[in-house]
């Protein structure tokens, strides 16, 4: 099962940089946790692609949506992630993309 996404570019980098913060977490012992860094892991090397190729393309003023697909669980890890690392973010504007994709990839996943 897949679901699709559509993203600004400022939103796509806001995202790019909480999953960064992924590689930081210290390492557990919980098998919960090593699921969440797992997916995290890919989910950093999917947007890390993408965002460079925005970069490349020079579209980062472009308005136009950026289309991800992530499969169920991906999409369902990057809403986790996104609301356990959001206090990290001290950007009010990224805060409320990523609030606002948090809550898009929720309704997507009911």
């Amino acid at each position: 099962m897949k679901i699709e996404i559509h993203i600004t570019p400022d939103a796509l980098m806001a995202v790019n940089k909480i999953l960064k913060r992924v590689y930081e977490l210290p390492v557990s012992v919980n098998k919960e946790e090593k699921v969440y860094r797992s997916i995290g892991f890919d989910l950093a090397d999917k947007f890390e692609k993408k965002c460079k190729s925005q970069i490349k393309k020079a579209n980062l003023f472009d308005k136009k949506k950026v289309k991800i697909t992530l499969m169920y669980h991906e999409a369902w890890a990057l809403e986790a992630i996104i609301n356990s690392l959001l206090w990290i973010v001290h950007n009010d504007y990224q805060d409320s993309l990523l609030q606002s994709l948090a809550h898009s990839i929720n309704q997507k996943l009911a």
